[in-house]
């Protein structure tokens, strides 16, 4: 449904362009009509057009614009800033104000606070700083859209300190922080692994009598959650239902996933068991519950519940089939696995690169080679060649069903590898005491621009000493050097 909606919003955009477009055209025919309603219904058009990234077609009409005497104004330059900053760059919604400087056309807070929501989007923290004293060279005075933008992308950047400084020189430019700018400090906290800190500025603002919203009690639920202090979570929530707010799906998923990952399964199984009844759960929630049942070993209750997901009119989506044939898998249970994937592809779902990655390296761990070949055979003919988890969990299983030989064929037609690729083939012959033969293959894995494992090379190296090949020891040291110091070069 979403997709379908994005679509028809786009068509919508694009059917408005044209429109709007053959509005300017229109008025070539009346040049002396031409006035601040036709810079709007440029400044509309332009908006369309770079919001839809269609950023040449934004240029061609200001060009048509203004060979009409229809001149473009700050807002025909934000709306492009926007437009290059999202699409192309920030250095390039930058080069704009330039041509605003050409045009005599003076930049607004609109210019700056787009432009640092830019630099947020490419987590460029050194810029959206420079930007902001640009901004202040120039005597624009920053809003509380700047502030919170800044600090936003200080704390994403790793930043938190200078998060905090951005946010005490708001007292000094009379700008006061808002619901926004606080749930935005205790999101960057509780990212940074500053929960505790997180907690006391809740607790602040609680004390302060701030009124908080649902997505703040979110943001500090699932900080704590992430460090484990599921009471202080729990805390949290129990406080929330005597606040009037009402929490969200989004609020016990959280609490539920924390019982999980700290193995409080029976926890996790009562909010999931209440909320049952009261008939507020999503797909996320039962594949989370699903999930957590199989890990715990209690997989005839797993099944249980996904047919009764079914019976409910829930549909597994892509990750949920996925998570079931990886958890599958691991048990051992290739049969279900495999059964699942027919009714994946029965239920209109194709089966992705992870999904074939699980099978394969499912398969391979079971001793079924064949089977596992045939799958990357599968993937192959669907387009999905390019997937070198799958290739690296194959040549594993050949490596340790003792097809070295098939393993090696692989390898040499692979296009793309990385170091996991060549591990397990140089463990492989280390085992069956072919040193030189593995050395070779460790001289070519570093030639590709990859590193190797430590124990990898410390089995090579000492196994060329045993055998007295010295010279191979030294072309092997000598291209782990070499190595070294282009990694460093490149740092």
């Amino acid at each position: 449904m979403r997709d379908s909606s994005h679509r028809h919003g786009t068509l919508i955009s694009c059917h408005l362009c044209l429109v709007q477009y053959h509005a300017i055209q229109y008025m070539h025919f009346h040049r002396g009509m031409v006035s601040k309603s036709s810079t709007k219904i440029l400044n509309i058009c332009i908006h369309s057009l770079c919001k839809i990234g269609n950023l040449s077609k934004a240029e061609a009409v200001i060009v048509d614009a203004i060979r009409l005497k229809c001149l473009p104004d700050v807002v025909t330059y934000n709306s492009l800033i926007s437009g290059y900053c999202n699409f192309i760059g920030l250095n390039e919604g930058h080069a704009i104000t330039h041509r605003m400087a050409e045009a005599a056309i003076k930049p607004d807070v609109i210019t700056y606070n787009t432009l640092i929501g830019g630099a947020r989007k490419h987590g460029l923290h050194l810029r959206a700083l420079d930007l902001f004293d640009e901004m202040l060279q120039r005597r624009i005075s920053p809003d509380l859209w700047s502030y919170n933008t800044l600090i936003d992308c200080l704390f994403k950047s790793g930043y938190p300190d200078d998060a905090f400084k951005v946010f005490s020189g708001m007292e000094l430019t009379n700008v006061s922080p808002c619901l926004v700018t606080y749930n935005t400090l205790l999101n960057g906290l509780c990212t940074s692994g500053k929960a505790v800190d997180a907690l006391n500025l809740f607790r602040n603002l609680q004390s302060a009598g701030f009124s908080l919203d649902i997505v703040t009690y979110n943001t500090i639920i699932e900080g704590l959650c992430k460090l484990g202090k599921l009471s202080l979570a729990r805390q949290i929530l129990n406080e929330l239902g005597k606040t009037g707010l009402n929490p969200n799906m989004i609020t016990y998923t959280l609490v539920m996933k924390c019982c999980f990952r700290y193995k409080k399964y029976n926890q996790g199984f009562e909010i999931f068991s209440s909320l049952l009844k009261k008939r507020q759960i999503d797909n996320f929630m039962y594949c989370a519950v699903i999930s957590a049942l199989i890990k715990n070993g209690r997989l005839e209750e797993a099944n249980s519940l996904a047919q009764s997901m079914r019976q409910h009119g829930f549909e597994l989506d892509q990750a949920c089939y996925n998570t079931l044939v990886y958890l599958y898998c691991k048990d051992g249970r290739l049969e279900i696995a495999l059964q699942l994937v027919d009714e994946m592809e029965g239920n209109g779902l194709k089966c992705d690169s992870y999904t074939f990655s699980i099978l394969i390296d499912g398969l391979c761990k079971m001793g079924f080679i064949d089977a596992a070949l045939s799958q990357l055979n599968l993937m192959e003919m669907r387009g999905l060649s390019a997937n070198l988890v799958a290739y690296n969990c194959f040549i594993d299983g050949l490596c340790k069903s003792g097809e070295v030989e098939k393993a090696m064929k692989v390898v040499r037609g692979m296009r793309k590898k990385d170091l996991f690729t060549y591990a397990s083939l140089i463990d492989a012959l280390c085992k069956a005491g072919k040193y030189r033969l593995a050395s070779k293959f460790v001289l070519s894995c570093l030639s590709e621009g990859n590193s190797i494992f430590r124990s990898a090379r410390r089995k090579v190296i000492s196994g060329l000493r045993n055998l007295g090949y010295k010279r191979d020891v030294k072309k092997v040291l000598d291209a782990i050097n070499r190595a070294r110091i282009l990694r460093f070069q490149q740092f």
